[in-house]
């Protein structure tokens, strides 16, 4: 027999190796020679579980119970079916999106009214002029023959109104020698239209608000003035002028946007008809009739 350490041929039976003293195997049984084994001998082995994919053991090799399988391919199978439910709701987003891409967004940047407004006329006592005129950044207001021009600052909804806060404002000889006074300080300016005007549909109320404080005067410190147009659908409205000085009670009849407002008190308030559409109106008030006109566009 040969050593396993050193690989030394030995006598059959020695115990320990000549060349290295390594103890040497014992020898082997002598193999028994083939044949039949009894079945009470036959000890079953489990059958490896197979990996997913490997090929199914032929008929009538031993199988194990169905619980021992794994097979995982239905899984898989569920997973890829999730693909066709995403994808549409990737493209039900996109659709969304979409609308609101292209109805949505012009809505809200519609922007606030532009174009002009435009009361023209000169009766026997008074000339009756009153006009607003817009890009949507700048505006020009003639009032009784005198034209204020300013920056606007921001836009505002209240109600089915629209209020223009007007900034950097260049009054000219507007309001007279009272309103001109180096005394006269805070001086706002807020144009209001009816929300959603048009050429085509301008009802509703506009006017052009002054306000301002007078330092120098504490009998009469403060100063409201406005006029105001109403044109109704039905062919009839107001042509309204309020003017005042005095303490916060006193000035609120001659702003159109308090509930003591009373141009009838603190100036004039005349009744109109009027007739036309898409723009052009003739309007009667006092027994004159004046020329009303409105544009879209800038």
């Amino acid at each position: 027999m040969f050593c396993r350490k050193c690989g030394t041929k030995n006598a059959d039976g020695a115990k320990f190796c000549i060349s290295c003293g390594a103890e040497l195997a014992s020898p082997q049984p002598t193999a028994q020679p083939a044949g039949p084994v009894p079945p009470q001998a036959t000890v079953p082995q489990a059958t490896p579980v197979a990996p997913a994919g490997a090929p199914v053991p032929p008929q009538g090799a031993p199988q194990q119970p169905f619980q021992q399988t794994a097979y995982q391919q239905p899984a898989a199978s569920v997973k890829k079916s999730k693909a066709p439910l995403v994808i549409g709701g990737v493209v039900a987003v996109l659709a969304v999106l979409a609308v609101v891409g292209f109805v949505v967004m012009p809505m809200l940047n519609r922007g606030p009214w532009t174009g002009t407004m435009m009361l023209d006329g000169v009766s026997a006592n008074y000339d009756h002029e009153f006009g607003i005129k817009t890009d949507g950044k700048t505006v020009t207001v003639y009032d009784q023959d005198d034209v204020v021009t300013g920056t606007i600052a921001g836009t505002r909804e209240e109600g089915d109104r629209v209020f223009y806060d007007v900034k950097d404002v260049s009054w000219g000889g507007w309001g007279g020698s009272s309103f001109s006074a180096s005394s006269v300080t805070d001086k706002v300016m807020t144009i209001i239209v009816p929300k959603g005007a048009s050429a085509a549909k301008p009802f509703g109320r506009w006017s052009f608000v002054v306000s301002a404080t007078d330092t120098d005067d504490d009998e009469y410190p403060l100063y409201v003035r406005s006029t105001t147009l109403e044109l109704d659908e039905d062919g009839t409205g107001y042509y309204e002028f309020a003017s005042e000085w005095g303490k916060e009670s006193d000035v609120a009849v001659a702003d159109p946007t308090n509930s003591a407002y009373d141009p009838a008190g603190s100036g004039w308030k005349h009744p109109l008809t009027s007739s036309g559409s898409n723009g052009s109106y003739d309007v009667e008030f006092n027994d004159d009739t004046y020329s009303l006109t409105f544009t879209d566009g800038k």
